[in-house]
């Protein structure tokens, strides 16, 4: 039986008012899709309220486009999924293998208040399946709990985009959160790489990604976990 992943994404255009566009990071999404679809897995999109999934411009541009995104770009059927993800509220445990909370700055506004996406997260590592999330994208586990009802991150070793990296993309004034300083008050071992290099954490079940350098080797990780 092929593998059933869930990859979870923002629906989110805008920081905030600010009037500066986001979405998802197309290679964050790229990578793992052609990686995952090619080992056989069977993957559906969702996002917090099933509204489309915008992608950030800034990802469709050089120097941040690279092959795997332009290898997304061109399945038409693939786009056409992100205008038709599944609701959050609509997913169940029993019907996945595995999750994937993919990055996007846009994930700092509705990740962190998905209820829905919280209860996934528990119930799928309590189930004994594999969670994955990279970049802003692991903001989403900051509405799970564990089974003691205290954060789901406290005492876990993970990474997420970092404070230096937020500041260097000049966004640390636009956003909601820093996820780094809010994974740590929730009491997450939290580890990095200097700014745009990769680094993958895997504590168990978990497996987290600093930023877009980070897809392949998050990718294979969570490979590895759902066979």
């Amino acid at each position: 039986m092929p593998k059933r992943l869930l990859f979870v994404m923002t629906s989110r255009a805008e920081l905030g008012e600010s009037g500066v566009p986001t979405g998802v990071w197309l290679e964050e999404l790229a990578m793992p899709y052609r990686l995952c679809a090619e080992a056989g897995c069977e993957i559906g999109f969702a996002t917090p309220e099933g509204r489309p999934a915008p992608l950030d411009p800034q990802s469709l541009v050089a120097p941040s486009l690279w092959p795997a995104g332009q290898w997304f770009l061109d399945q038409p059927g693939l786009s056409r999924m992100l205008e038709t993800p599944v609701d959050m509220r609509t997913v169940e445990a029993e019907s996945l293998d595995g999750l994937y909370l993919v990055g996007g700055t846009g994930t700092l506004w509705d990740f962190p208040r998905c209820h829905a996406l919280g209860a996934l997260v528990s119930d799928l590592h309590a189930s004994g399946k594999p969670v994955a999330a990279i970049c802003h994208g692991v903001a989403g586990l900051l509405a799970a709990h564990a089974p003691d009802g205290g954060p789901f991150v406290r005492g876990k070793r993970l990474t997420a985009f970092s404070n230096a990296e937020e500041i260097e993309a000049g966004c640390d004034a636009l956003v909601p959160i820093l996820v780094e300083t809010a994974l740590v008050e929730q009491g997450a071992f939290y580890r990095s790489s200097p700014p745009f290099q990769p680094m993958v954490v895997v504590d168990g079940l978990l497996v987290t990604g600093q930023n877009p350098a980070s897809a392949p080797e998050l990718s294979e990780k969570l490979l590895q976990l759902l066979r």
